[in-house]
């Protein structure tokens, strides 16, 4: 033990220092580590945040808070619309309703009214005084069955009574009033004294309510007709007669009820019900309509009325308050429904978010291994990854420039408008188009076709390559090829070099098909292509009608407009052809054909010449109702000329064309019924006077209205155009063969005023007279 006091104070207070100075340290190291970790866990944390699948389910959660708001707000405003909405439903619904009752009623009451200055109507109640003409009775049921038959009107049935001869006629039979109100058309709510006193009632158009009818042949033996309302209309300058229409009920109802409620009645001027769809529904007393609103509402229903303007009557729908209620309780539903919705789009979206994660986060671990670059920053760590790789993208996209560079220059030449911008080479250039022609076409050689235009095309862009410095290949129609030929005036002689060693080639498949080439002129400036492209199609169609392939360059335009037949010529080919003479016209049209292989048309103008014999043919048999054409289908005469490659079978087509065509006019010719004929061949006798459709009905003793259905359906055109049709063409007979002054003509043809003539002759020949004429000595 050491004595020395001052030693010992000074031991202890160094080992108390030292322990001090330990818990120090000790306390300033709790202070620096815990901000460390606290800020290590914000970044660990913000680090997961990160991630695709959390940026991607807080996005979805936030759009899925945004719905259920919207729908939340939405469930509470309507909640308080929604009974006003249902109210307006119905109120609309039965206006709907209203509106067509009374449209119909308005319809029927005016087809009676009209009726009566029917001529058959009319004679027969002048004559009710005397004797009935049973013939003139017998015209006017067939009228009035006429009438009914239209199912749009649901008319059952149509009666005229007559007072004085107690005559009763209908769709069906003529009849004695107590016959036919006993057994014919029997209703217990109508007996004959009740239409017997109506000659008394002095109002024109009344609607009574609805009763069943029945046939009755024998006693006790009742066959039902129908439930139907009873429409009386009446003039009154007619007080011995008047017309009633019988309505089908059921089916008006069907027609014009819209409600899904089927509690509807229809109510008279007085308050009485006419008709009710549910006699036994226990609706009860109605209430009384109060004209200044559209519905009602008593005990647990909703009565929903309007008044009609035409009839007068009251349409009442009944709508039990239980379904409006119904409707405004499905707020609760959608409420349920709503957080049904909310559970499964957040799995969903769970799921989704994953789905788009895991196959991300794999791609990127595969890709991860093949990187050795440092990451773009993001604050998405897959997208940082994903970053990286964009240098290798845009080497990628650097190699596919040569299509982008195809579609400039189609959208240049075609002036498409396009977002592309691209550097044209601004050098002369000539354009080379080639149009490949099939000579078989069927459905199952499309895919064939396909591929002979691609390997054609890839030849061509390989030899022009070899020739030439930058070319440019391609297909810009299903059969067009064009090519881009960059070059200088003295290398023209290198371009029709390689042309000719193409066409050469290109003959070996001859079988198969055959090329045309059209060659522009030579181009200083990008900014033409559009007009060198333009050139190369003109070229095209001046290929000479053959099947070899054929180049043709720029130079003096052969004859650009179609060659058609002349006025005197196309006269002559509708009249041989309506009058069926075969030899006649095919030798108009072969000996045009002549004209323009000696003109040496190309190969357009005869294609468009055939179209027009093919078009003025198919005119005039479907004005004489001609069918059976089985040579050209009269839709698409184009498709008919594509196997037509050469001169012969051209001429071969038209041949058999137009004899079929002939033959069939002959056929049609003697077809011909005695009426059309008697009328045709008399306003072939007499087109230069009178003819009218109320003249020829009077020789045959027919009426009118017969004849002119009659002619319609057997000849397909109406008298009246026939005739104009007919008149016309003498018109145009006498200008071709005569020195007639116009107005002579007109006068010759059956017009007595020059503006009718020059009205008509245009509408059937697309020029005036005098144009015509002018054409004739053209």
């Amino acid at each position: 033990m050491n004595p020395n006091p001052l030693f010992s104070m000074k031991r202890t207070y160094g080992i108390i220092y030292t322990k001090l100075n330990k818990r120090s340290l000790y306390l300033l190291q709790g202070v620096w580590i815990l901000p460390m970790k606290l800020t290590q866990l914000i970044l660990q944390w913000k680090a997961k945040t990160n991630s695709l699948f959390i940026r991607l389910f807080t996005s979805f959660l936030i759009v899925i808070l945004l719905l259920v708001s919207f729908n939340y707000i939405s469930l509470a405003f309507s909640k308080n619309k929604l009974r006003t909405e249902v109210i307006n439903y119905n109120t609309l619904n039965l206006k709907t309703t209203t509106d067509n009752y009374e449209k119909h009623f308005e319809l029927i009451k005016n087809q009676p009214l009209n009726f009566y200055f029917n001529e058959n109507v009319q004679m027969l109640y002048f004559d009710q005084y005397s004797s009935v003409n049973y013939e003139i009775a017998s015209k006017t049921v067939q009228d009035i069955h006429q009438m009914t038959r239209n199912p749009q009107l649901y008319l059952s049935n149509v009666i005229l009574y007559y007072k004085k001869n107690a005559l009763v006629l209908d769709k069906s039979s003529i009849t004695k009033e107590s016959t036919y109100f006993s057994k014919f058309y029997f209703s217990r709510d109508y007996p004959l004294a009740f239409w017997q006193n109506q000659f008394q009632d002095n109002t024109p158009y009344r609607v009574y309510p609805p009763s069943s009818f029945y046939d009755v042949p024998f006693h006790e033996d009742f066959n039902f007709l129908g439930y139907e309302f009873p429409l009386l209309v009446k003039n009154n300058w007619y007080p011995d007669f008047y017309m009633a229409a019988f309505l089908d009920v059921k089916k008006m109802f069907q027609a014009f009820h819209l409600s899904i409620n089927d509690n509807f009645f229809i109510l008279d001027g007085a308050g009485r019900k006419l008709f009710s769809s549910s006699p036994d529904a226990g609706i009860g007393s109605l209430p009384v309509f109060e004209d200044t609103k559209s519905y009602i509402k008593k005990d647990s229903y909703y009565f929903f009325y309007k008044k009609g303007a035409v009839s007068g009557l009251t349409y009442v729908n009944v709508v039990p308050d239980s379904y409006v209620a119904s409707q405004v309780r499905l707020n609760v539903s959608l409420v349920t429904l709503l957080i049904v919705t909310i559970g499964i789009s957040i799995a969903a979206s769970i799921l989704f978010s994953m789905s788009i994660h895991h196959p991300i986060r794999r791609i990127l671990e595969s890709v991860k291994q093949f990187n050795s670059l440092v990451p773009i920053r993001s604050k998405i760590n897959e997208f940082n990854l994903i970053g990286h790789q964009i240098d290798r993208i845009r080497s990628d996209i650097s190699q596919k420039n040569s299509q982008l560079r195809s579609f400039a220059y189609i959208s240049d030449l075609k002036k498409i408008r396009s977002n592309l911008e691209m550097d044209f080479s601004d050098k002369p250039f000539v354009f080379v188009l080639f149009d490949l022609t099939f000579k078989k076409r069927n459905e199952d050689r499309t895919g064939t076709e396909q591929n002979w235009v691609y390997y054609v095309k890839e030849f061509i862009d390989y030899n022009f390559r070899q020739q030439f410095r930058d070319p440019l290949t391609l297909q810009i129609e299903a059969n067009q090829i064009l090519t881009f030929v960059f070059m200088d005036e003295p290398d023209q002689s290198a371009l029709d070099a390689l042309l000719e060693k193409l066409r050469q080639i290109f003959e070996f498949d001859k079988d198969e098909g055959f090329v045309t080439m059209g060659v522009s002129s030579l181009y200083s400036s990008a900014s033409r292509m559009t007009e060198a492209y333009e050139e190369t199609l003109g070229l095209i169609k001046q290929r000479k009608l053959n099947d070899s392939d054929q180049i043709i360059r720029s130079g003096p335009a052969a004859l650009p407009n179609p060659i058609l037949l002349p006025p005197q010529q196309e006269q002559e080919f509708y009249l041989n052809l309506q009058a069926g003479n075969e030899a006649e016209t095919l030798q108009i049209v072969q000996r045009f054909l002549n004209l323009l292989q000696k003109r040496e048309a190309s190969c357009d103008q005869f294609y468009r010449f055939a179209e027009e014999i093919i078009h003025k043919t198919l005119k005039t048999l479907s004005t004489i109702q001609a069918d059976g054409l089985h040579t050209v289908k009269a839709d698409s005469p184009r498709e008919c000329l594509a196997g037509c490659h050469t001169f012969e079978r051209l001429s071969c087509f038209l041949d058999e064309f137009l004899r079929e065509a002939a033959g069939l006019v002959n056929k049609k010719k003697e077809e011909r019924d005695p009426i059309t004929s008697y009328v045709i061949d008399y306003m072939e006798k007499h087109y230069d006077g009178e003819v009218t459709l109320e003249s020829m009905a009077e020789k045959l003793n027919i009426t009118s209205g017969y004849l002119s259905t009659y002619f319609k359906e057997k000849t397909g055109v109406n008298f009246l155009d026939y005739l104009n049709d007919l008149r016309i063409r003498k018109a145009k007979e006498m200008l071709l063969h005569s020195s007639f002054k116009i107005q002579d003509v007109a006068r010759k043809a059956g017009y007595h005023n020059m503006n009718s003539f020059n009205r008509m002759f245009k509408k059937f020949s697309g020029i005036t007279p005098s144009e015509f004429r002018k054409q004739i000595h053209t």
